[in-house]
Order: structure tokens, then sequence, then C-alpha cells
């Protein structure tokens, strides 16, 4: 297959998944062209010379202009919006001219479902790893709420009326932003998403499901080290965000009294404001929190092997990554029981599933004080892992997926030219 791949990912969980899917196709022989703002993101994909990469600019201003936000209240897209369609027009002009098979489509960090389906005239394949949640979940609030300040001024008071239009714009331009994400996913021929969970959240926001496609990870990097011994520690994963819930993992940690355990999150970005808070809590906890930023997949991996257990509380998290590679390092999960983790964590097998801070604070302790129950837990993680993760099955998954759609749209064509014949 002739595979056109664009996306406008940053690093993290959903840019590793879209390096196996592309390493696994191209190991099969495919050949593959990836068109994007950041194609590489910052050098993250190591991928062979003869993938031809296309790097795309794309403009965008940090403050909206007043005029984009006064044209916003009356439902027009601001400067931002069209400068994203203006990049997917270019990519998809030279896609089209490149006699590919199919659009290999993957989210949009600022929009989620991405622009670039609306201009391509060959079968289009988005991999969404979740709708743009801002809008479909509260962080920590609901986007949609009132707010709070303009109850802080008198309805005589210019602040009021400025804060009012403040929020009139938001409102009125995320609306526009939920329609253009609408005729996005319509655009799409193949939904493809990385979990049960996933398709559900789709269905919520776009009145579509998914097709699931399930992920894999690499055992070759990810895996049991010769010398690896349980050192006094447990590892999180995610980025410093409110949605990857740190808190909990502190909150839970502190519950421990004797022979607490050090809490080591490993983290590729931060928001400031989130970070300082959670550095805060642990203190107050006593808590030992210590932060890894940009740590390579070896750092990674070892600290994965020697720590007791991982906890995983990301909220609502469509897949998560992390719990896989914990278990191919033959380390158990105590995770949040939300999101994808219950479609990869199987309950007192390879992990537990828990619903508060003291019971992942229990769990913790029952790996601390039960060495050998942890290692047949782990034994059990990694078989799993070998079993029904691997990258070799994955990328068989997209194979399939993406040759039904190049195979549906080639029948829709020849239905399309017998239908004009007669």
């Amino acid at each position: 297959m002739r595979i056109a791949v664009w996306h406008n990912l940053p690093f993290g969980g959903g840019a590793r998944a879209l390096y196996y899917h592309l390493k696994g196709l191209l190991e099969k022989g495919h050949h593959i062209e990836i068109w994007s703002p950041n194609p590489t993101i910052d050098g993250f994909f190591k991928l062979p010379e003869h993938v031809k990469i296309h790097q795309v600019p794309l403009k965008r201003t940090q403050r909206i202009p007043l005029k984009d936000r006064v044209k916003s209240v009356f439902f027009e897209k601001d400067v931002n919006l069209k400068e994203m369609e203006l990049h997917c027009q270019q990519c998809a002009d030279e896609i089209n001219s490149g006699n590919f098979d199919v659009l290999f489509a993957n989210s949009c960090f600022f929009y989620a479902a991405p622009f670039i389906s609306r201009y391509v005239h060959i079968p289009r394949v988005l991999y969404l790893g979740e709708p743009y949640r801002y809008f479909f979940e509260a962080h920590p609030y609901s986007f949609w709420e009132a707010p709070e300040v303009v109850n802080q001024y008198s309805i005589l008071n210019k602040k009021y009326w400025w804060e009012w239009f403040k929020d009139l714009w938001k409102i009125r331009a995320a609306r526009v932003q939920l329609h253009e994400e609408r005729i996005n996913i319509e655009s799409v021929d193949t939904l493809l998403v990385n979990s049960y969970f996933s398709s559900d959240s789709c269905a919520r926001a776009y009145n579509r499901m998914g097709e699931v496609c399930y992920l894999g990870v690499d055992t070759s990097t990810f895996k049991p080290l010769p010398d690896r011994q349980t050192n006094n520690y447990v590892v999180g994963l995610g980025s410093l965000l409110f949605h990857k819930n740190a808190e909990l993992a502190i909150k839970a940690v502190a519950q421990i009294k004797e022979n607490r355990p050090q809490l080591v999150w490993v983290s590729n970005y931060k928001n400031p404001e989130y970070y300082n808070y959670v550095l805060s809590l642990a203190q107050s906890l006593e808590v030992d929190f210590q932060v890894r930023e940009m740590i390579d997949d070896r750092e990674l991996v070892r600290l994965l092997n020697n720590a007791i257990c991982m906890v995983y509380t990301s909220r609502l998290e469509p897949f998560g990554f992390a719990p896989l590679e914990a278990n191919a390092c033959m380390t158990p999960v105590v995770g949040l029981k939300q999101g994808g983790i219950r479609e990869t964590v199987i309950d007192g097998k390879n992990g537990f599933l828990c619903l508060t801070e003291q019971e992942i604070a229990d769990k913790i302790l029952f790996l601390m004080n039960n060495p050998f129950e942890r290692e047949r837990m782990g034994q059990m993680a990694y078989d799993n892992v070998l079993l029904n993760w691997t990258l070799e099955e994955a990328t068989l998954r997209l194979e399939s997926a993406l040759s039904k759609s190049i195979q549906s749209g080639s029948e829709l064509r020849t239905g399309s030219l017998t239908l004009n014949a007669c």
C-alpha cells in the first residue's frame, strides 16, 4: 500500500502509538510519506531515510485578535481555525497528486478530529485517541459552566459586560469548533479508536462509534531486565496536568504509614500551576515525590523493572500505554478503575483496579508485603502482553483496517461508474 500519513501530535502516548504503527507498516513493506506541521515531533520519530517527510507550516497566534472574537460571536471561524484549514488544504493538494492508496490521519493537538480528510480524494482512515476532551469532561469543572467572575460585579459595572462578552466569545467559538469537528468526523470513511471506552466516547460526542483497533507494546524495548530487583518506590507516569491525576497517587501513597515508598513520577510536560500544586501537596503529606522529566526509554525500563508497581491514576484515560509497558517489564499495575485501563488490566491477575485512594494504598501495601505474589502477578502480566499486546498483532489489525477501507473505496467507485454507465 502507498499510505499518506497526517498528524499534529505532541510528544506523548499518541505519538508513541503512531510511531509503532509506522514502524510496523514499514516492516511490512508499505510505502509511507508523512505530512505534518512537525512531522518527527522534534526528532522523536526515528524513521528510515527513505520515508519522505513533508513539513507544511501552520501559522497560529496565541492571542486571538479582537475582531476575530467579535466575528466568533456571530459564528464565524477565527484566524487559527482558518489557518488549520489552509494547512490541511495544502497537504491534501500534495497527497492528491501523489497516487496514494489511503490516507491514514491521526489526531490534531488543537482540534482532535483533523480537517485533512475533507480535502483528500482517496479512502480516509482516522485513528482517533479521543474526542476533544475539554468539551466533554470536567477539568475540573465543565467548560460550559457559567463563569463565577460575572457574579463579582454589578450589572452596572463595565467589568461585568467585559467578562460577559469574553464568556460569550468563548462559548460561541467553541460551538463553531464543535460544528467543524463534527464535519471532520463525518468526512472520514473509517474511524479507528484504541479501546471500547474510546468508541463509547465518540458515540457520545459525535453520534458515531469507532472501530476498535487495539495498540501493541514494543517488547524488544519494554522487557524484564536480568538484574531487576524491587526497590522501595512506585512509579507514576503522565504529563503533570489535571486529567493525569497525580494528586490521587500522592494521597494514596500518603496513606501508607510504615516504610512509605517513594513516588517517582515520569513526565514529558507540566502545567506550571498544577506542578506547583502537586509539589505542595506532596510536601504537606510528607510524600517523597520525585519528578523525572523527558527520560529515555532505557531509563524508563529500568525504573519500571525495579518498582514495586506502577500507580496509574489518570482520569478517563482512553487507553493508556503505560500499564502495558509496565506489564511488559513484569511489573504489576495498581490503577484507577476508569477508562481504557479496564480493557488492559485484569483485576487480581496483572494488577488491581481501584476506586478510592485508600484502596490504591491497600493494594500497594499488599504488593510490598507479599513479594512472591508480586512476582506471580508480574509473570502473568508479562505473559498477557506476549499473548495479546504485541506490536506484530497491532500491525496486523491496522493493516487489515487500511486494506478494508481501500477495498470499500474501490467498490464505491466501481458502483458509481456502473451507475453512470447506466
